[in-house]
């Protein structure tokens, strides 16, 4: 009878016993398709509570010649202190406030000046904002920039730590004339430099 191992490579944290599992029975065989079966399902809640974290906002951006683009996405807990839909006078006037607020880039990032970089595009949605209730509400921003002079692109500011201190860090995942990176700016230093 032929006997196989199996070597299981899972991108963050593998059980011991997972490691490496004979295969050499049919119900081993059924046993290592349940195991899979389960590591999938618990990948998926994973990814999908990672996704959404009070006090994390995430952001990709790529820089390409002398375009920006980038995607925020952040909890609506983190700048609101809540996610449910606005019930006080006041809760209501600091969502206004948001909204008014996230129709301009320079809410979200700053560039150096002599980068000479210019809003082309920007979009924030969020459930809440078109009064939907959601059990975790985030707000989802798109935004691009055209640079005149790219070359003095060195790092990116955030302006946003300091309006919403609940915001603690960025996830970023920047793809740009040096490479990609994976970084994180936290709230204490806001700014992203390459």
């Amino acid at each position: 009878m032929l006997k196989c191992v199996l070597i299981v490579h899972l991108n963050t944290v593998s059980p011991p016993f997972l490691k490496y599992i004979p295969m050499n029975t049919p119900k081993s065989s059924l046993m290592l398709l349940i195991l899979l079966s389960l590591l999938a399902v618990h990948s998926q809640a994973e990814e999908k509570h990672a996704a959404h974290s009070h006090g994390l906002g995430t952001l990709e951006i790529a820089i390409d010649g002398k375009m920006v683009k980038g995607t925020f996405e952040i909890p609506m807990e983190s700048l609101l202190g809540h996610e449910y839909l606005p019930r006080s006078a006041t809760e209501k006037k600091a969502m206004a406030d948001l909204q008014t607020a996230a129709s301009k880039a320079s809410y979200f990032v700053g560039f150096p000046a002599a980068a000479e970089c210019k809003e082309k595009s920007l979009t924030a949605e969020s459930a809440m904002f078109a009064g939907k209730k959601s059990e975790h509400s985030d707000l989802d921003v798109d935004f691009e920039f055209e640079c005149a002079k790219p070359q003095a692109l060195n790092q990116i500011e955030f302006p946003l730590f300091a309006k919403h201190p609940r915001l603690g860090s960025l996830k970023v995942d920047l793809a740009g004339p040096k490479g990609q990176k994976s970084l994180t700016v936290k709230a204490k230093d806001p700014v992203l430099r390459w």
